[in-house]
């Protein structure tokens, strides 16, 4: 699809009025939603009507996105649509064809009833309902060690509040470094069992022959090698917690055996002709579909049902980008000891700006590392990109670049260090000592980056160029 031009138009006349509110009920805040619906209008099953019921949802071809289109033409992340005070507002997520709002190319803009959005070949039309969504949320914005006070992790903190005096199986999802794990022992350390044993079972490392013993126990003689009685994960957790993680990964002869201990709450290890009574809270977590995963009869329907009592899904942290000046500051102050350092203005936005693939775990290991390297009080842009850069698992994506990633490392900090000083010169009109003021480095030390990737500043500034030696004239003069 031809691009025309690009408009951003965040506060469109056409905006909705309050179709997000946050008001007070009682003891508690709530946040309501206006509902709508997507319409195909052209492009796969035509007339198709998604309807939307969540504050912010993705639209693209890959599985993972709330609203899924297979199109050609249609980007992996196509676009996002996010609620606001101000209306319903749709960003491009850099999209290869982009996205056009009533034949415009746009941006970032704020949706109007009967809006036309084409993501390549495909358009959707926007129709707002009448109905709204009503979520209350927390009145913390932290939950034990987990923090955000992002409206998404206010509401799962609420959640979260309202099931931990109860015995009610959780079933907690989320993509790869979300915290899973982290919301399983703070929902137990807030709880009545608090005071017994947290027991996690890993169902991804533990061999399919040996998970029976793992999690029932064995008795002395039971099979070969079983020299003593030995007892399982159930019987350590007796009186607390017992917490699958990765329950995904269990192996169907297992599901059926889970199934009933969920159902009877009573155990009998392997070799033994006696059941035993548990007392334990069960709780579990995944980052796949699991609904998936049932309709491809790879995972008990039954099972996932008295799984799945309790809901809890962590949001990804691209989701919610607003939480990330928080985290990176209490990281910032855990690997500093308490001193007061901070990052700049613009290396903050390059953090915030980056979708975080690994989410909470892949932020903390790049502040951890930026820590450790740099010894600045103000950390700048160019001593976080310096320090990250060599951290492989940190996408050079994090910095704008897109096609630097299949190169050798140093191929891949060369080529990223001098798009990254372009791109600074570019955004401070080539004034070389502003520059260096928002990357956080000496005016000197930028001058000997641009000499040695032969960048030059424009002469229109006052600044010096990068090629004058030493004791030549100045320009234009």
């Amino acid at each position: 699809m031809a691009k025309g031009p690009t408009i951003e138009a965040p506060f469109s006349k056409f905006a909705q009025k309050k179709t997000m509110r946050i008001s007070r009920k009682e003891d508690h805040e709530t946040v309501s939603y206006q509902k709508y619906k997507l319409v195909v209008e052209e492009g796969p099953a035509p007339g198709y009507e998604y309807v939307i019921d969540r504050e912010k949802i993705r639209v693209g071809a890959h599985p993972e996105n709330d609203v899924v289109i297979q199109d050609d033409t249609v980007s992996r992340q196509h676009l996002e649509i996010q609620a606001t005070e101000r209306g319903h507002r749709v960003r491009d997520l850099e999209s290869t064809n982009g996205t056009q709002l009533d034949g415009c190319q746009i941006m970032d803009a704020i949706l109007h009833p009967g809006a036309r959005l084409a993501l390549g070949d495909v358009t959707l039309v926007f129709k707002p309902l009448k109905e709204r969504v009503e979520i209350p949320l927390s009145s913390e914005t932290s939950f034990g060690n987990l923090l955000g006070p992002s409206i998404s992790m206010r509401a799962l903190f609420h959640l979260a509040e309202r099931v931990v005096p109860h015995d009610t199986t959780v079933l907690i999802t989320g993509e790869t470094g979300t915290g899973k794990g982290l919301l399983a022992q703070e929902i137990h350390l807030a709880g009545p069992r608090k005071e017994k044993p947290f027991v996690v079972v890993d169902c991804s490392t533990i061999p399919p022959r040996l998970m029976e013993s793992e999690l029932f126990g064995h008795v002395q003689g039971a099979f070969t090698g079983a020299l003593y009685t030995r007892p399982g994960a159930f019987q350590e957790a007796e009186g607390g917690t017992i917490f699958f993680d990765e329950i995904g990964e269990i192996p169907p002869p297992m599901q059926a055996k889970l199934l009933r201990v969920l159902e009877d709450r009573e155990i009998k290890p392997v070799g033994s002709t006696e059941n035993i009574k548990l007392d334990v809270r069960i709780m579990a977590a995944t980052n796949c579909d699991l609904k998936a995963e049932v309709e491809k009869m790879a995972f008990r329907e039954d099972l996932y049902f008295r799984l799945n009592v309790f809901g809890l899904k962590i949001p990804p942290l691209r989701e919610r980008k607003e939480d990330i000046p928080h985290l990176v500051k209490e990281f910032l102050k855990t690997f500093s000891k308490g001193t007061d350092r901070r990052f700049s203005e613009d290396a903050m936005r390059l953090l915030v700006r980056h979708d975080w693939p690994g989410n909470v775990r892949e932020l903390r290991n790049v502040i951890e590392r930026v820590a450790r390297l740099i010894d600045d009080k103000v950390i700048g842009s160019a001593s976080l990109l310096s320090a990250a850069i060599t951290q492989v698992s940190a996408p050079t994506r994090i910095y704008g670049l897109h096609g630097h990633n299949q190169l050798p490392i140093n191929e891949a900090k060369e080529a990223f260090e001098k798009e990254y000083l372009m791109e600074l010169l570019r955004r401070h009109d080539y004034n070389v000592t502003a520059a260096a003021r928002t990357a956080g480095i000496h005016r000197q030390s930028l001058h000997r980056l641009l000499r040695k990737h032969d960048i030059k500043t424009n002469e229109k500034t006052t600044e010096v160029p990068v090629e004058r030696r030493a004791g030549g004239p100045p320009p234009g003069r």
